[in-house]
């Protein structure tokens, strides 16, 4: 037997591919994209020309079905050149630069194979990350929120919404799945579970006429669409790539929006 993979939620990950993670100037773990930072928070966005001086020749806008994606022996490489430092202060400036720390205990194993042995699992990245992102943002409580923004609904909208998704368990087949908590008081009480049966099942009849701008509206149901594509039992001829292309446009429209 060979260990071939392993899985975890993001942080753990990181720590597993002795990564620095969002710390990191390259924290993505699979692509070679470069973090950006405004207002005081770092992000990857594909579209980073507004975030240029006008000095930059580099390219600044990324193409999501076809990024520069990071290779086994580039990771080796990176790695190495971190240990391998004249100074600490060479290797943190190595590292930083690259998002790698130094050189894995898994590097070790050769059936390892950077960085595809350490995928992306369904539960973290979509129900422990980009609903909750989406649901603070429509909550106004994000680090990313600012005033004004038009895709926030008022605390107001929020509260009968709550309260009804609070008691739409008592009327929703157990076999749907558990009571999804009240958003306001309870969000800390939510699971996985529970944010995949908000944006599947809730969120698309809640959300519903609350926002002044449609797009965002019409923007949650087609990932709604997706998730519950992807958690079917069976898929057709050519899924992924149709699910590839779609997903490469919502993210594109979120960045637009």
């Amino acid at each position: 037997a060979h260990l071939i993979m392993l899985f975890g939620d993001m942080p753990a990950v990181a720590k597993l591919m002795h990564r620095k993670g969002h710390a990191g100037n390259q924290p993505c773990r699979f692509c070679n994209i470069s973090s950006v930072c405004a207002n005081g928070h770092k992000g990857i966005p594909l579209d980073q020309q507004s975030f240029h001086s006008s000095s930059s020749t580099a390219s600044a806008q990324y193409d999501p079905l076809n990024l520069p994606l990071c290779s086994h022996n580039s990771i080796l490489c990176e790695a190495k050149s971190v240990m391998q430092a004249e100074s600490h202060a060479e290797a943190e400036h190595c590292a930083k630069a690259s998002g790698i720390n130094g050189i894995s205990i898994w590097q070790h194993f050769g059936s390892i194979i950077w960085p595809t042995s350490f995928p992306l699992d369904f539960m973290h990245l979509v129900f422990e990350n980009v609903v909750p992102l989406l649901l603070d943002l429509w909550l106004g409580v994000s680090k990313h929120c600012v005033e004004g923004d038009t895709f926030t609904l008022l605390h107001a909208i929020w509260t009968n919404i709550a309260k009804q998704v609070a008691k739409s368990g008592n009327t929703i087949a157990g076999a749907f799945g558990q009571h999804v908590p009240h958003l306001l008081n309870k969000q800390h009480e939510f699971t996985a579970e529970a944010y995949m049966l908000w944006i599947t099942q809730l969120a698309p009849v809640v959300l519903l006429w609350q926002f002044t701008n449609e797009a965002y509206y019409h923007h949650l149901v087609k990932l709604s669409h997706f998730i519950n594509d992807c958690l079917s039992f069976s898929y057709h001829t050519g899924f992924m790539t149709m699910l590839c292309k779609c997903l490469a446009k919502w993210v594109l429209q979120y960045e637009r929006l």
